[in-house]
């Protein structure tokens, strides 16, 4: 993401206002100045004036900067309104009247380096104005309440905007380092810019769709199966903790509301940094986090999102979250919980939205709690426990009617017009992640982070009639795993401008894949509304993995503009499981059970050049590397398959090497990026539909993806921000893998169509903020004529419009989702073959939130 020029502004009202106006001029507690008497509080209510008086100004020289206290009389409220206004950060006082003992206005030339003057005096009858001028930028501003005031910290722009690299650090490199010595694409979507899409969605695979160049469009569904980050799947990590399992569920995105994501960071391309399975690049969720203040709490209350004009009623839902941090120099903590429940989802043309082959996001009670407890041992050392939990219940799935598969001609999907299902266990996931860190920031020199974490995830989905299937049964599949992992990274400076990366990562993972048969007859006669369960069986047989990861990885800042990164990465990955029989029915055939392991060393290389100040070129070689997923080869294998530990040569790694050139721009008002790449790996991990469409299957053949992608932002006033991005990727594989260059394209769920946003935001009033953002998804018809897949996939755009006003202690959001109201089908819908699955997208929908600190 590029960094909006824009300050970020809150308001409260509170009985004092303090202003900390942060510079980098330090002076000691001798220098703290009184620039005027308190008067009392007698004297003040006296004046009998009707408003706020203000009475006192004091001007205190800190370490840390410029402390501005404006002291009112006992009980009286201050609400401040902030406006930029070229170089002044102007902030008007309502419904107060200055009260100065030694005259109607104050002014203090030069406070601070990079602030000009502060100066206050009586704007009318009933407000002041308190203007703060930058020597060349208007200053920035954040509002952060506390027990006692309300803080504004005020930063000097000009400052701020010198290195704007570098105050962006990354940690998803396993170290803090800016994005200018970053060899490769990053996006950052800061908790900003979260929040602001959460009024269009709660779906974090939807929010990043709209963000992240590279990543697959919005698929409105629970399941990111069809969103590939640059023709691969990428790895997801919490707080650097790996949340993919080797059975794949593509649900782990949804593992955390967004409530509780103080960031996310998103490097583009095959890397093996974090551990294997980062074949497209690494998504690092990380978690909100204690902030320096002994107290402090934000609430918010959201009617929505996905509330449909059509039926206002049935598609009700809402959400309320709240946060909670606090603690001192010694012990902090941090609580964020959440609680929504949504309604039947609706299409433009007023059609209740039926389940695909992924969990929908319809009739859902998600529940998410995140919570963190750290002491600081001594000041170089910290033990951190964290515990996020994310559960999604879905009550009432819409169900599709399967009669629309027997029309060959291409119909939308409709839903089952019937009541509520009846089920012994509901659809959804749950999601468990207890973690303990230690840190120490110098261990002989080096700098240590230990990291142990326990997790938990299933993964059940909505049952489905498959009797004209192989599987010959109305059934559902679940996915239950759990897993037991160690980090150990080591940051040792060899000297001023090199630095080692060194460590190992280990992981147990235990795998279950139960299916669940329902009996066919109640189905029937409930017209496909009630589910008892009959057997249990297996999808895919148990399963253990194991893997140990070594490495090393060096960073050398030659020059001041030259930079270079590089290492390597060792990794050992075992299969253990026992003899089964296919589908857990002997007379399907019995597979010898065995250990295999698989390993390989994968390597990295990257510079990063400062053409000049402003231009940042980059380039990189990589290699990620990942295991194929099991379950898949497990439960379907091959002709021939007979024994694990005699076909190792099907359980090949996916090792993929990656290629990139790209070219950042920082300027005051302009910010760009421009990249190229390239990948191929000789075992691709290449899914598609069975012969008889009952299932998904693995083509293990010779891959390749190419692509380029674009983002530029410009602030062409104060008040205007304006940007785009662009996203082509393509890819193809080579299935005969007869040493001929006889490629065809890959499937439309590994490369998702041409990609294009755009967005246009105005502060349209001191208070009112509004956006309006384009997404455009192109056709793609590659993958159909190549045969590889049933349809081809038509292009749409749709607008989104957000409005945030700042009202009172907090902000109000409004978001309206498809503005126009376009009938359209998401690239995840139009890329299944069956009508029950091509499901329509949401028509308009809105909704309206209030957040507010207190």
């Amino acid at each position: 993401m590029l960094v909006a020029a824009f300050p970020k502004w809150t308001f409260a009202e509170v009985n004092s206002i303090e202003l900390d106006i942060t510079s980098t001029h330090v002076v000691s507690e001798a220098e703290k100045i009184r620039l005027l008497p308190r008067n009392t509080t007698e004297n003040l209510r006296a004046q009998g004036t009707g408003t706020t008086l203000v009475t006192g100004v004091e001007v205190n020289q800190t370490d840390s900067g410029l402390e501005v206290i404006l002291q009112t009389s006992a009980g009286e409220k201050l609400v401040p309104l902030i406006l930029p206004e070229g170089n002044n950060l102007v902030i008007d006082l309502l419904d107060a009247t200055l009260a100065l003992p030694m005259g109607d206005e104050f002014r203090e030339t030069n406070p601070a380096p990079g602030i000009a003057e502060i100066a206050m005096s009586q704007l009318d009858d009933s407000s002041i104005r308190l203007t703060i001028s930058g020597e060349q930028n208007v200053p920035s501003a954040e509002v952060i309440p506390s027990q006692q005031n309300l803080v504004l910290r005020v930063t000097p722009e000009a400052t701020a905007q010198t290195e704007p690299d570098e105050e962006i650090e990354i940690i998803s490199t396993r170290t803090e380092e800016p994005i200018s010595r970053v060899p490769r694409s990053v996006t950052v979507i800061e908790r900003e810019e979260i929040e602001q899409q959460e009024a269009l969605s709660d779906n974090l695979p939807d929010i990043l769709g709209q963000t992240v160049p590279g990543f697959g469009p919005p698929s409105q569904s629970a399941s990111n199966r069809g969103q590939s980050l640059r023709g691969r799947q990428p790895q997801v990590l919490i707080d650097g903790i790996p949340t993919e399992s080797n059975r794949r569920a593509f649900q782990n995105l949804r593992s955390i509301d967004p409530n509780a994501i103080e960031r996310i960071e998103v490097i583009r391309g095959a890397n093996a940094v974090f551990g294997a399975e980062a074949a497209g690049g690494t998504i690092n969720i990380i978690t909100r986090d204690f902030i320096d203040e002994p107290f402090t709490a934000s609430t918010s209350l959201t009617l929505g999102p996905r509330i449909s004009l059509s039926d206002f009623s049935d598609s009700f839902g809402g959400e309320v979250s709240q946060f909670l941090a606090g603690g001192d120099e010694d012990v902090d903590y941090l609580l964020s919980l959440a609680y929504s429940q949504t309604g039947d989802t609706f299409d433009a043309e007023g059609d209740r939205i039926p389940v695909g082959r992924s969990q929908g996001l319809d009739n859902l009670e998600t529940f998410n709690v995140l919570g963190k407890l750290g002491v600081n041992i001594t000041e170089e050392q910290r033990l951190q426990f964290a515990l996020n939990h994310f559960s999604d219940v879905q009550d009432d799935p819409t169900l599709p009617d399967p009669a629309l598969d027997d029309i060959e001609e291409r119909v939308k999907a409709r839903s089952l017009d019937n009541g509520e299902i009846e089920i012994d266990d509901s659809p959804g996931r749950k999601d468990t992640i207890a973690s303990v860190r230690y840190t120490n920031d110098d261990l002989l020199g080096s700098q240590v982070q230990i990291l142990g974490f326990y997790q938990q995830f299933l993964s059940r989905t909505i049952p489905q009639d498959n009797r004209d299937t192989f599987f010959n049964s109305v059934s559902r599949t679940e996915i239950n795993t759990e897993k037991l992992g160690a980090r150990v990274q080591v940051d040792t400076p060899i000297i001023d401008e090199l630095d080692l990366l060194w460590g190992a990562d280990y992981l147990n993972e235990s795998v279950e894949n139960p299916l669940t048969v329902f009996d066919p007859e109640t189905f029937e006669d409930s017209g496909g509304q009630e589910f008892d369960t009959v057997d249990e069986l297996f999808f895919s047989p148990p399963y253990d993995v194991n893997s140990l990861g070594l490495f090393a990885q060096l960073r050398w800042d030659a020059q001041d503009w030259l930079s270079f990164s590089g290492g390597l990465r060792y990794e050992q990955i075992e299969l253990a499981v026992d003899d089964y029989s296919l589908l857990d029915t002997p007379g399907l055939g019995t597979v010898e059970g065995g250990n295999i392991d698989i390993d390989d060393v994968v390597f990295n290389l990257g510079t990063t050049v400062d053409l000049t100040d402003e231009l940042n070129l980059f380039a990189n070689f990589s290699q990620g590397f990942s295991a194929t997923d099991f379950g898949r080869i497990l439960r379907f294998p091959p002709t021939g398959f007979i024994s694990v530990e005699n076909s190792i040569d099907i359980t090949e790694p996916v090792k993929i090497d990656s290629y990139e050139l790209g070219l950042r721009g920082e300027w005051d008002k302009i910010q760009f990026s421009v990249a190229g790449f390239y990948t191929e790996s000789e075992f691709g991990e290449n899914v598609r539909q069975s012969d008889d469409g009952a299932f998904l299957v693995l083509e293990r053949s010779p891959t390749r993806t190419y692509g380029f992608e674009a983002a530029l932002d410009y602030q062409p006033a104060d008040a205007w921000q304006l940007g785009t991005s662009f996203s082509w990727t393509e890819g193809e594989s080579n299935p005969e893998d007869d040493g001929e260059d006889d490629y065809i394209a890959l499937s439309s769920l590994d490369i998702q169509p041409l990609k294009v946003t755009a967005y246009v935001e105005n502060l349209t009033l001191p208070r009112w903020r509004n956006r309006l953002q384009l997404l455009v998804v192109g056709s793609r018809d590659r993958a159909f004529e190549d045969g590889v897949d049933e349809l081809d996939i038509d292009s749409y755009a749709t607008f989104d419009f957000i409005s945030s006003l700042n009202l009172g202690r907090g902000t109000l959001t409004l978001g309206i989702q498809n503005l126009l109201d376009k009938q359209y089908f998401p690239v995840d819908s139009q890329v299944q073959d069956e009508n029950s699955e091509n499901a329509a997208a949401l028509g308009r929908t809105f909704s309206l939130g209030y957040r507010f600190n207190w």
